[in-house]
């Protein structure tokens, strides 16, 4: 099975990090669509037309921090990368919403373990939409169960039944025979028979010799 390529925006405004994240691409035959930005400003005019599966950034900005467009990542985790000794700006990012945290050393040893912090980051998506997406299905049955259990009540309730022909009013106002009103709003099958009275009126003979004969009462 071909794996998905990940579309990754990186913020960085340091022109050698750039350069070292393409090459850790490209060596690593990473399947990364992945796009620059420089800035903050440059990264929130991106995060308004483009939707991403990742974003990876530096803390420090030429134009401010990476805080300031948080708000503008839509459905995206975020992968933060702070400087030695940015433990608490790390702790912060978390807070703030970021999945995870990498620290910048001089080496950029980072990059060694960059793949496989945003694997991980896209697996850990995943499993919360499903999660989500399940909660959502769950409402949903809810809700029906809900809905299936008012319409019963309402077969319990006030029914309105035409005094002539006996047919019977939904909640939308349509007029429906007794037998398809009960069956639709409740688990009742109807058998069909004939009672004493409508018997003798519509077979007097017969009713007569069943009556003298002691089989109906």
């Amino acid at each position: 099975m071909e794996k998905e390529r990940i579309k990754v925006l990186l913020v960085e405004d340091d022109k050698v990090d750039q350069v070292a994240f393409k090459r850790l691409v490209k060596n690593e035959n990473l399947l990364y669509d992945y796009t620059i930005a420089g800035s903050v400003s440059e990264a929130k005019e991106i995060l308004n037309s483009e939707i991403f599966n990742i974003v990876i950034t530096d803390y420090n900005l030429g134009d401010g921090i990476a805080f300031n467009f948080f708000d503008f990542v839509t459905d995206a985790p975020i992968i933060l990368v702070t400087g030695v000794g940015d433990e608490e700006v790390a702790v912060k990012a978390m807070k703030a919403g970021a999945y995870d945290y990498l620290i910048k050393d001089h080496q950029r040893n980072y990059l060694k373990v960059l793949p496989l912090t945003v694997a991980n980051a896209i697996k850990h998506k995943k499993i919360e939409d499903d999660h989500k997406r399940m909660e959502e299905e769950r409402e949903k049955l809810i809700t029906e169960l809900q809905e299936s259990l008012i319409k019963v009540k309402t077969l319990r309730g006030l029914i309105p039944i035409c005094a002539s022909c006996k047919k019977v009013r939904d909640d939308k106002g349509y007029w429906d025979e007794v037998e398809n009103y009960v069956s639709k709003y409740s688990d009742a099958v109807f058998s069909h028979g004939i009672c004493p009275d409508c018997f003798e009126k519509l077979y007097p003979e017969q009713y007569k010799r069943l009556k003298e004969n002691g089989k109906i009462i």
